[in-house]
Formats: structure tokens, sequence, C-alpha cells
């Protein structure tokens, strides 16, 4: 499908939820028209970008609420995921399955995000989030996010390090990494839950060899995972732990 495509898939869906009388959105303090769209700027080095909405019922009866993310074009290799009712969601999920009452008059906070990982990969790409009354659908509001990456200037000092893709993927009980990295380097692979916690960490002693991480007693779902030179990140990928 076409960038110009789906360009117009989101125009669609703007116009499907433009009947929006109820909903709205807070960024930053800020309240947002109905369909607005917010630009983000990162590095194709972060580990992510956050957006974060407060939503407020501006009706006279309390509501369930459910969101939607539309993947209207996305980066090659990049990944996201978006957080809703208390929890976080594995990048496949599109439709939060827990809904959120908010009374008349209330609003929301702290509870939506948005993630990008961007997995060093720069480039443009935009998602769009819709929340609607679980009973009635056409009692919705939308923003489009614009996240965009640009190239961080690792420079050839990049290319000296490698790391394979994890492996076994699904991971029962260990999965390992095959590295090489510039001799007298300090590197490190890090391991994150899908929540963003340090689960796992391990230095390179040597120049190249194969790092091993007990998974045993990691909860069954998706890790990321991140080659570290020092403080910056090199490389990241994501692997599935299966019992």
């Amino acid at each position: 499908m076409t960038k110009k495509l789906l360009i117009l898939t989101t125009i669609i869906l703007a116009g499907l939820f433009t009947y929006a009388q109820n909903l709205s959105l807070i960024h930053e303090g800020t309240v947002l028209e109905p369909n607005e769209e917010i630009t983000l700027h990162g590095e194709a080095n972060n580990t992510e970008m956050v957006i974060e909405l407060d939503v407020k019922n501006n009706g006279t009866s309390s509501m369930s609420v459910l969101v939607k993310k539309v993947e209207n074009y996305l980066v090659d290799s990049t990944e996201n995921t978006f957080c809703w009712a208390n929890l976080c969601y594995a990048p496949f999920v599109y439709v939060s399955p827990n809904a959120v009452t908010i009374n008349a008059g209330a609003t929301h906070v702290d509870d939506f995000s948005g993630h990008y990982n961007p997995w060093s990969h720069p480039g443009e790409s935009s998602i769009s989030y819709v929340f609607f009354d679980e009973n009635n659908i056409n009692d919705s509001v939308m923003v489009n996010v614009i996240y965009t990456t640009l190239e961080t200037g690792v420079g050839d000092n990049y290319a000296s390090y490698s790391l394979s893709k994890a492996y076994p993927n699904p991971a029962t009980d260990v999965v390992k990494f095959d590295y090489n990295i510039p001799g007298n380097q300090v590197a490190s692979v890090k391991i994150y839950s899908l929540l963003g916690s340090l689960v796992g960490e391990a230095q390179m002693t040597s120049s190249q060899g194969t790092l091993r991480f007990d998974t045993g007693l990691l909860e069954e779902g998706f890790y990321f995972y991140s080659l570290y030179a020092g403080n910056e990140k090199m490389e990241s990928g994501k692997f599935v732990v299966k019992h």
C-alpha cells in the first residue's frame, strides 16, 4: 500500500471520527482539536519516543472508553505499542481489550501513552490513536502523531560493532547473542521488558564471543535488547520468551 493511499485512509478515518461530542484529549495541558496532528522529533538511536495524553468526558453521564491505534505508515523495522487501562500491550494489539470508565465531567490522567521505538532506523512514521465509547463507537475523538527521527552520527565506529539477533527465538530457558566489538572497548548488552524495565545486563569480557542470558525466571512475553558502547546504543532488537 502506498503512502498516499495510507494518508487517504487517515483522512477517511478522520471523517468517521468527527462525531465526537463528549470526549476530548489533553496534551501537555492543552486541549486538542478533534483529529489534531502532533509531531514528535527524536534521534534514531533513542530507545523510544513517548506521547502522553489525558482524556476528558465532557458529557453528562459516565463512559467506558476504549483505545484503537491505526498504523498509517511506518518506517521498516520500527515498533510501536500503547498503554491504557493500567496495562501496556504488545505491538500486535490494535484495540485495548479493557475499557476505562470516565465519569461525567471528569478527566482521566496519567494513563494513556503511545510508545514508538525507531531501533536506529531514521524516517517518519504516522500513528493515529482513537478514543471511543465502548457503547457508541461514533462518540469518539482521534489524534494523529507523527514520529520523526534523524540519523545520529554514530559514524564509522558503528561498523566495528556487531551483535547477532537473539536466538533461540522464542526463548525458553536461555537466549544467546553472538558479538564482535573493537578491542579494549567497554560494551554491554541490556535487556528490557515491554514496559521498559531493565531485566538483564551483561558486559563483554572479550572482543568476540557469545553472551547467554537465563530466561527461565522471566515471564512470557516480548523483550527488547540493545548493544551499548559505553552509554551509546549501537544496535537493538527484540525476542519472545515462551515457556
